[in-house]
């Protein structure tokens, strides 16, 4: 299946250079960071990429750690934007508010405390080598807790957008963030099913990834399209009315 990490990769790195535009006049950076900090994450998922990094880094499976924080900003990154684009107040005051941040506190410290804990090992893409109980399963458990986390925070919003009236792009663009996050708390139990089900977790792994990128590009293109609209509607009452 490294194909699809190779496919996956390949995606999220278009949309990050199609987004850089937009980002250098100051438009959804955060959308760039998104699709940028995502492509990297999914890098180092990748056993040569993961080893020359985790070199530089001193060869101790650092880069995986780095890997989860990663994945903790680009969740927290997802969950707002995608907030914002369905109008989840309630989401984005929970994420931000001291509540969301407080388990995104609790999720990092224990985090690091189960890695120290699970001993050194050598240099392994998805942390091989590691199998100190309960450290180890703890420390894969908490690298998703927070993501799904995020992603229940807004599958209400995303859940009724999708069956609600209204453009269909957006309502298509719902549907599939919200497999996406359905998957992503789904990706829980790859912690504990056996090591040859490896096809299925990777499955698991990239198909939240392709589904929640497919929706943002399409929460993309609709707006995109909406502003054409408007500028259209715009320079149509300027021809009719050239003196208003």
């Amino acid at each position: 299946m490294t194909w699809l990490a190779w496919a996956t990769f390949a995606v999220t790195a278009v949309l990050a250079l199609v987004r850089v535009p937009d980002a250098v006049r100051g438009r959804n950076r955060s959308l760039c960071a998104f699709f940028a900090l995502l492509a990297f994450a999914i890098l180092l998922s990748l056993p040569g990429p993961y080893l020359a990094i985790d070199a530089l880094l001193g060869g101790q499976n650092f880069a995986n750690l780095l890997l989860r924080f990663i994945i903790y900003g680009v969740a927290l990154l997802l969950a707002l934007r995608v907030a914002a684009a369905f109008a989840a107040r309630r989401a984005a005051r929970l994420l931000t508010g001291p509540w969301g941040l407080g388990f995104l506190a609790a999720c990092s410290a224990l985090l690091v405390v189960s890695f120290v804990l699970s001993g050194p090992a050598a240099s392994a893409a998805g942390f091989m080598g590691h199998d100190v109980w309960p450290w180890t399963p703890l420390y894969g458990t908490l690298g998703r807790v927070y993501p799904s986390f995020t992603g229940i925070a807004v599958l209400p919003a995303l859940w009724g957008a999708a069956g609600r009236p209204g453009r269909a792009s957006l309502r298509v663009a719902a549907a599939l963030l919200w497999a996406g996050y359905v998957l992503l708390a789904i990706s829980n139990i790859i912690t504990v099913i056996p090591a040859e089900a490896l096809a299925l977790a990777q499955a698991i792994n990239y198909g939240t990834i392709l589904f929640v990128c497919a929706g943002l590009a399409l929460v993309w293109l609709s707006s995109l399209a909406a502003r054409r609209r408007g500028k259209v509607s715009v320079d149509r009452n300027r021809v009719k009315n050239p003196h208003s």
